[in-house]
């Protein structure tokens, strides 16, 4: 019970923080967090807002898809969170949301540059998805192979929004925050190289002072 109720108040704290940093506005996206005392994670429905989480309206999903009795609709993206959950047992938690300017990135069908030291070590690369075949929302068919290679902790849905994973809440919540900054500084960073005519700009090719130094 103690683990329940620390995940969801975990949940409901990164939910706050994700709608007070403006990286989700009404009642699109969604968070999970993987329980530790069952194969189940807890999830926000569908049709709740990230600043309106509680207690009460969170959900209850056994990996195999059964969901605790609950007066919500389950996440339309429910089946992407648990594959997730399946395929990598370093997942703990999932963030996902429609920021902006990632989105904006998304829907001009452009992968984010991963153009900042920070990028580059806490992230690596962010794999833009395309939309289902016949032009819906992203599932775990698209979603999850993508995920299977270990190295990917965040990615980017073409029209729709961003995914970070991690061990805690927090850490995918920092993902999606990352991703998000990466994005608006792309855009700045575009916008002034072609106020100046300029084409081409250096990329790091390293996250940190010490992986520079150990590559040479």
């Amino acid at each position: 019970m103690h683990d329940l109720t620390a995940k969801k108040d975990a949940l409901i704290a990164t939910a706050k923080r994700c709608f007070d940093l403006r990286l989700q506005t009404n009642a699109g996206g969604n968070l999970s967090v993987r329980l530790e005392s069952a194969d189940a994670i807890v999830i926000k429905p569908s049709g709740i807002g990230f600043n309106e989480c509680t207690r009460d309206n969170l959900q209850v999903v056994h990996l195999d898809g059964t969901i605790e009795p609950s007066d919500h609709k389950p996440s339309k993206d429910l089946g992407f969170h648990l594959d997730l959950y399946r395929i990598r047992a370093d997942i703990k938690a999932v963030v996902h949301c429609h920021s902006p300017w990632a989105t904006g990135y998304a829907s001009a069908g452009i992968e984010i540059p991963c153009l900042t030291v920070q990028t580059i070590e806490k992230i690596g690369r962010m794999p833009l998805i395309p939309l289902s075949p016949q032009g819906g929302p992203q599932t775990e068919t698209e979603i999850s192979p993508v995920f299977e290679d270990p190295k990917v902790v965040a990615a980017v849905l073409a029209n729709h929004g961003t995914i970070g994973v991690g061990s805690s809440l927090m850490k995918a919540q920092y993902l999606a925050e990352i991703i998000e900054e990466t994005a608006h500084i792309a855009f700045v960073r575009d916008a002034v190289m072609a106020a100046h005519g300029k084409k081409v700009a250096d990329l790091p090719r390293f996250g940190t002072a010490a992986d520079a130094k150990a590559a040479n």
